[in-house]
């Protein structure tokens, strides 16, 4: 099972792997590893407030207390409903 955050722009992205693993991640194409365990996807949603796509950032890990099965159930979720998970990070 897997934990996970949505982390919206680069900035913020760099900013809570600083905090959380002493580092910023590294990147082929659209995914990524930082810290020994953890894992990021680069997908880009479209925001219909702004109407035009942003660029989300998937961040996940194993975890015993983890409750997300499959990723990509998670990947493909909407913008709308990304902005109602308390737990993500996004652009104010």
């Amino acid at each position: 099972m897997y934990i996970t955050k949505w982390i919206e722009g680069e900035k913020n992205l760099n900013d809570f792997c600083l905090r959380k693993f002493n580092e910023t991640p590294r990147f082929i194409e659209t995914i990524g590893k930082v810290g020994t365990s953890a894992k990021v996807h680069r997908v880009y949603k479209w925001r219909e407030d702004k109407l035009r796509y942003t660029t989300m950032y998937l961040l996940f890990m194993e975890h015993p207390k983890g409750t997300v099965g499959d990723i990509s159930d998670i990947r493909h979720q909407t913008y709308e409903s990304i902005r109602a998970n308390r737990s993500s990070l996004l652009i104010k």
